[in-house]
């Protein structure tokens, strides 16, 4: 059994009764990062281009795998294609108001995690959607939470297990007297995704394993030979959920 079908086993038993939109996600993403051949490098191409190629997707509920670029050289291209990304989302799907700032707001912050912490071009972002809810998976090929830990010299951090509960707790990797602890930035993503819509949130990078849902909140380090290179976040969202407040969330 080779790694993509490895990795095709795990996403599939991670999901369980999940919708097939939230599986077919995960692991076209997984396989996109395994193999580096996104269906789209966005970048390599005009974003007039881009945005055709993204609306012959149109009423498909699935987007491509599509290749961005991460370093901080790139800020504008980068931010100009995420957006493009994000409206397509929105529009196909068709979220409300308060879950697309949601979505807009979760990504970025993921998509500025790989560009600031991964140290790799490219990253890579699909999403697939029904009538109820929304996947999105973003990934990267780069250095995982724990290579970055180590990079800090946190002698602490000694596995992908440790270095997720670090990251989502908060941990920054900066390792500065005074450095803002933000860690990822992923704590108020997941407070939103979980607290907030009820949804799920998967993060896979080297071999730790994070499911959080309203049910569970497990951290697991995978065995050997289970390995993503990089990190891949998942996470769900509901369609409609009047509830929903942003600021609840994020303060202001």
């Amino acid at each position: 059994m080779d790694m993509v079908e490895q990795l095709n086993n795990l996403f599939a038993a991670m999901v369980g009764g999940a919708n097939v939109d939230s599986k077919s996600a995960l692991v076209c993403t997984g396989i996109a990062v395994m193999h580096h051949q996104p269906d789209i490098i966005a970048d390599k191409i005009p974003l007039s281009t881009f945005n055709v190629l993204l609306s012959e997707n149109h009423g498909q509920c699935r987007m491509p795998v599509v290749g961005f670029p991460t370093m901080s050289r790139d800020t504008d291209i980068k931010n100009s294609i995420t957006s493009a990304i994000e409206d397509f989302i929105i529009s196909e799907s068709g979220l409300d108001t308060n879950i697309a700032q949601a979505l807009r707001y979760i990504a970025d912050e993921i998509i500025d995690n790989i560009t600031e912490h991964a140290d790799t071009a490219e990253g890579y972002v699909s999403a697939a959607w029904n009538d109820n809810s929304v996947t999105v998976s973003i990934a990267d090929a780069g250095k995982t939470v724990y290579g970055s830990y180590v990079d800090g010299d946190f002698d602490q951090i000694y596995s992908d297990q440790v270095a997720l509960q670090a990251a989502v707790s908060g941990l920054s990797t900066k390792n500065l007297p005074g450095a803002e602890n933000r860690g990822y930035g992923i704590s108020t993503s997941a407070d939103m995704i979980v607290r907030g819509m009820s949804s799920t949130l998967i993060i896979l990078s080297g071999r730790g394993l994070l499911f959080r849902d309203v049910r569970r909140n497990d951290f697991t380090e995978l065995p050997e030979p289970i390995f993503m290179p990089g990190t891949l976040v998942c996470f769900t969202m509901p369609v409609h959920k009047p509830e929903f407040n942003l600021y609840n969330h994020i303060g202001g």
